[in-house]
C-alpha cells in the first residue's frame, strides 16, 4: 500500500539527501492496525519532475511481518502513478481554468518557466479532464476537510463549478500539497485518480 506524508522539502533537496532524508516511521501498520511497528523494507526508485527538477528520487518502504503488507511513503509533492508533481500539474489546471489561459498560452507560459516540463497539449487535456471529472469527489474531500466550506451548487456549468473548487484550494490551505496528502489520508487515493478506481 502507498501512503502520502507531508513535507515543505522540495524535490531537489529531498533527492539530494537520498536515503539519508529523514522519512517518517510509522508506529503500527496501517493496514491491520496491530500497534507494532512495521520493519524498515529498503527502498525504490521513481522519476519525479517539478519545474526545475527532473529525477530518479528514493520511496521508502516498511514491512509489516504480521499482515505482509508492504508499505511505500510517497513525499506530498508526488501523485500516485503521476510523474509531474502536484504543484505543477494543479498549476497548470488552474491557469487554463480559474486564469483563462488558452491550452497553448498555458503550456507557452510554463515551458518558459519550466525547464523541465515537456508536455505537449494532450498532457494539459489529460489533467484538465480527470480534474472535472472528479470536481464531485474532490468536492466530497473539501467537505470533509473543511467542515464550514460553502460549495459550488450542484446546477453550476462543470467549468464553472471547478473553477470554483479550485478557488476553494487556493484559499482553504496553505499549499495544494497539504490538500493532497490529507485528502489521501481520508480516502486513500489521490484526488486525481480514474473514477473506475474510486468507490464513494
Amino acid at each position: 500500500m502507498q501512503l502520502i506524508f507531508y513535507t515543505t522539502v522540495s524535490p531537489e533537496e529531498y533527492c539530494r539527501q537520498g536515503k539519508d532524508f529523514p522519512f517518517p516511521q510509522p508506529d503500527y501498520c496501517p493496514h491491520c492496525r496491530l500497534k507494532v511497528p512495521p520493519q524498515k523494507h529498503g527502498f525504490f526508485d521513481r522519476t519525479a519532475i517539478a519545474a526545475n527538477f527532473s529525477g530518479r528520487i528514493f520511496i521508502r518502504r516498511y514491512y509489516c511481518q504480521y499482515c505482509h503488507t508492504t508499505i511505500s511513503y510517497l513525499p506530498s509533492f508526488c501523485l500516485p502513478y503521476f510523474q509531474y508533481t502536484v504543484d505543477l500539474i494543479f498549476t497548470g489546471i488552474r491557469l487554463v481554468l480559474d486564469s483563462n489561459f488558452s491550452l497553448r498560452g498555458c503550456l507557452k507560459f510554463l515551458k518558459e518557466r519550466c525547464r523541465h516540463l515537456y508536455w505537449d497539449i494532450s498532457h494539459l487535456q489529460f489533467y484538465l479532464r480527470r480534474f472535472l471529472a472528479n470536481s464531485q469527489v474532490i468536492k466530497l474531500g473539501l467537505r470533509q476537510l473543511l467542515p464550514r466550506v460553502q460549495l459550488p451548487e450542484a446546477k453550476l456549468a462543470k467549468r464553472e463549478g471547478a473553477q470554483k473548487v479550485l478557488r476553494l484550494l487556493a484559499t482553504g490551505f496553505p499549499h495544494i500539497q497539504t490538500f493532497s496528502a490529507r485528502f489521501y489520508e481520508v480516502y486513500g487515493y489521490s484526488f486525481m485518480a480514474p473514477l473506475h478506481n474510486i468507490l464513494v
